[in-house]
């Protein structure tokens, strides 16, 4: 998969960015189309789905970061699913999970927002 793509999850205002292989100067302008496809949807979290992505540099570290400062100042949530080990290690070196969690999976992070919102009172449906 060399593009990124948009899905939806079973949860409303929730969506599910798949990046490609490499993510670099040229899957960019993917990442911000998508974000912005997000926004206006009016999304409230992001999933980005990272289980294709062989290699991350620093360039590629420092736009994550930004988008997430992006999308929190919007009130959009920013997840992490799937990376592969050698990604996962570079997240992990530059403690970016601290600010952006890492799941095993997009079910991890469903999971993880119907425990939020149960345990707010916000959602009351049973699983």
């Amino acid at each position: 998969m060399d593009t990124m793509q948009i899905q939806s999850t079973p949860i409303h205002h929730m969506h599910v960015i798949t990046l490609g292989t490499c993510f670099d100067v040229h899957a960019e302008p993917a990442l911000e189309s998508a974000v912005l496809q997000v926004q206006e949807a009016q999304g409230k979290h992001i999933i980005l789905n990272l289980q294709a992505l062989a290699t991350l540099d620093s360039r590629a570290l420092g736009k994550l970061f930004l988008t997430y400062h992006h999308l929190n100042r919007k009130q959009i949530r920013l997840s992490m699913v799937n990376p592969r080990p050698a990604v996962r290690e570079m997240l992990e070196f530059v403690n970016f999970p601290q600010i952006v969690p890492i799941y095993d999976s997009v079910d991890d992070v469903v999971a993880s927002e119907h425990r939020q919102m149960e345990s707010s009172g916000l959602y009351h449906v049973a699983l």
